[in-house]
């Protein structure tokens, strides 16, 4: 276990004491990595998770201001400068959530957990609902549409079912909720009812809460249905700040609200519509978990869904600590995670904001024995994450000229410390150093978190996946064009945006003594260090340009009998400025004094030319051209989105622009290697 408590001579190499007692600090950057390693505790990370998620921190709510209060006192009790940045952002708020079964029995479904004795404040755990849903009061045969995505609707048209004027039974999986509201509203239906079936994370996997980590019958899993693959953030201020003065769109013309009632039960209480239901067998593929045949109906399964939700503005409180740099005080390295959550979200995400909270002790420790860092280290505690990404875009977009000018990288904990398998993403520029930290940082089951990262992948030479949207990334990547990479630790379960993601199941079945928070902060430590002291910036663009290469062959390969779009131009400005970025890299590591800064500036450029004004098509907010979440992938990223759109649909004309875009994109970068390397 990495901790404080076990610090020796040993594990602090490069420090050593002198006669008065006091160390001396280490001469070298890897040295304060290794001080930094061995400094960050398990013990000290699960005071600060029981401190924050003993009760419910809903964003909007008294929880929430508590979190963002306590964190405040113990950032500046550590010798910490931060403060709280605040928005005031367009929200639902729910009064009253009903579901009732009308046929073929009256029944009033249950839309919250039971309590357990070891729940504290449960009465302010919000009841199961989902974000952004509009009011609604409708009642309609229901018709079971398994996943509720484009595919499972062409089945339901091959067996004749229409689902126009009827409230769908969807289960969670596979994307994200709010396709699956936006896929119904496209197909006419009247409503959503979401639920979690046991074949995904259920009793079919194993023993249930309390007794084991997956999600039991009562166990319902909010969320947001926000069409977060639109613009997240507030929904009346895309691409500006939600403060005083920015001007507000009428939510009428919000392109991320959804336009039909949208709620979520649990499987337990799905069962009995499900049993209900007639009409024709679900396929082989759409039977879940449940003891029972699953039918798609319509009817006679009916029901009354009643949501009383209000719209109102409601408080997203930011936690802001900085350390300043030393030489480059402007440029910045940001590392965030929210702290809001559905209920006590001991692990989504006060895991991720313990551990980065662990990850500023240790920071404020070395910053007391005299190490400083080169470059500006921001630690984010994001607000509103929960509904749609809000504190983060607020104040990314409150703060764009800064960030586009100096913004270095953005690394993303969301889930860090909820388990003990690790995995990140990130955009291809960051995949060595990545790599490399995970080889440096203990593991206490596996050595270190590379050969954790080896086992839990299955991959001999693992390498970090790509990053679409869902979390708090987003606004950086895809809106702003700095390089980003998100990473945590898991373990599987079930309790998933529920009642039940509690400490109970954080000390029984994910991270019992918190080892893995502690590993968690030692790499994301780790990585502040390696990217505000190092001379050259480890940002690999030649990898990226030759994962774009792989990207374009994807997309050509789809190309069926005569191509949508000649993407030849593509692989030549792909291969161009790989070579440009190579010799850009190579520069950079023989520099000497000041040409570092120079080439560091072109590193930093080479992010930035990836977006462009223009934006995606139909949701202009998304400006990069190379990642990006698809309409209907949900968190997944789809790369060359909007070309490979264009060719799905045989769509020329965009597909021959976005695919010059993207040219126009990768010489910017081209030529900003070439200017930088004379």
């Amino acid at each position: 276990m990495l901790g404080a408590t076990v610090l020796t001579a040993g594990l602090l190499v490069g420090l050593t004491t002198g006669a008065t007692g006091e160390p001396h600090t280490p001469v070298d950057s890897r040295s304060w990595e290794r001080a930094l390693q061995a400094e960050v505790d398990a013990d000290s990370a699960a005071r600060l998770s029981e401190a924050l998620s003993t009760y419910p921190g809903l964003t909007g709510t008294e929880g929430a201001a508590r979190r963002a209060a306590y964190s405040i006192d113990m950032l500046t009790s550590w010798g910490l400068d931060a403060r709280v940045e605040s928005y005031e952002v367009y929200a639902s708020v729910p009064k009253d959530i009903s579901v009732t079964m009308t046929g073929p029995e009256r029944r009033r479904l249950e839309v919250k957990e039971p309590p357990f004795a070891w729940h504290e404040d449960f009465d302010d755990v919000v009841v199961g609902y989902n974000a952004y849903s509009p009011a609604g009061d409708v009642t309609a045969d229901v018709v079971y549409v398994n996943y509720g995505l484009p595919e499972d609707y062409a089945t339901l048209k091959d067996l004749g079912v229409d689902v126009e004027g009827k409230i769908v039974l969807a289960r969670y999986g596979n994307s994200f909720r709010g396709v699956k509201s936006q896929v119904a509203e496209e197909h006419g239906a009247a409503g959503v009812i979401l639920y979690s079936d046991p074949a995904d994370d259920g009793f079919t996997r194993g023993p249930v809460y309390p007794d084991g980590p997956w999600r039991n019958a009562d166990g319902i899993q909010r969320g947001s249905v926000q069409y977060l693959f639109r613009y997240p953030g507030d929904p009346l201020t895309p691409g500006a700040p939600s403060i005083p003065g920015t001007p507000r769109l009428d939510p009428a013309d919000a392109e991320n609200l959804p336009r039909i009632p949208t709620t979520p039960i649990s499987y337990g209480q799905a069962r009995y519509l499900l049993a209900a239901l007639d009409g024709p067998r679900a396929p082989k593929e759409w039977q879940g978990g449940l003891d029972l045949g699953y039918r798609i109906g319509p009817g006679p399964t009916t029901v009354h869904l009643d949501l009383d939700i209000d719209y109102e503005q409601i408080p997203i409180n930011d936690v802001i600590a900085e350390i300043p740099g030393s030489v480059h005080p402007e440029q910045k390295v940001v590392l965030g995670a929210h702290y809001d959550s559905w209920a006590y979200g001991t692990k989504d995400d006060v895991s991720g904001w313990a551990t980065l909270m662990e990850t500023a002790r240790a920071l404020a420790t070395l910053h007391d024995r005299g190490w400083r860092p080169e470059r500006t280290i921001v630690l984010a505690g994001w607000d509103g994450e929960e509904y749609g990404l809000l504190g983060s875009t607020e104040w990314a977009e409150d703060h764009r000229a800064d960030l586009v000018e100096n913004a270095v990288v953005y690394l993303n904990m969301d889930g860090a410390g909820g388990g003990v398998d690790f995995s990140a993403a990130s955009v291809p520029a960051l995949d060595d150093v990545l790599v490399d930290i995970a080889k440096t940082v203990e593991d206490p089951h596996h050595g270190t978190v590379y050969a954790n990262w080896q086992r839990s992948s299955g991959d001999r030479r693992p390498v970090p996946g790509r990053l679409g949207s869902g979390s708090d990334y987003t606004v950086f990547l895809d809106h702003l064009g700095i390089a980003s990479a998100d990473f945590g630790t898991s373990t599987p379960s079930g309790e998933y945006h529920s009642a039940y993601d509690d400490l109970h199941m954080m000390r029984n079945f994910l991270d019992p003594d918190y080892a893995y928070h502690a590993v968690a902060a030692a790499y994301a430590g780790t990585f502040a260090l390696r990217m505000a002291d190092s001379d050259v910036l480890p940002l690999v663009y030649s990898d990226y340009a030759r994962e774009v290469v792989r990207h374009l062959r994807e997309v050509d390969d789809a190309q069926v009998g005569d191509p949508v779009v000649d993407l030849g131009p593509a692989y030549d400005a792909a291969r161009g400025w790989q070579v440009a970025a190579q010799r850009l890299e190579n520069a950079a590591r023989n520099a000497r004094g000041d040409e570092r800064d120079t080439l560091n500036e072109a590193l930093l450029a080479q992010e930035r030319a990836l977006v462009h004004k223009e934006g995606l098509p139909g949701r202009e907010w998304f400006k990069h051209m190379v990642y990006a979440p698809g309409f209907y992938t949900g968190y997944a990223a789809q790369p060359l989105s909007a070309i490979d759109d264009a060719v799905t649909e045989g769509d020329v004309a965009t597909a021959t622009k976005y695919r010059d875009l993207l040219i126009e994109s990768m010489e910017q970068a081209t030529e900003v290697a070439h200017r930088a390397t004379g």
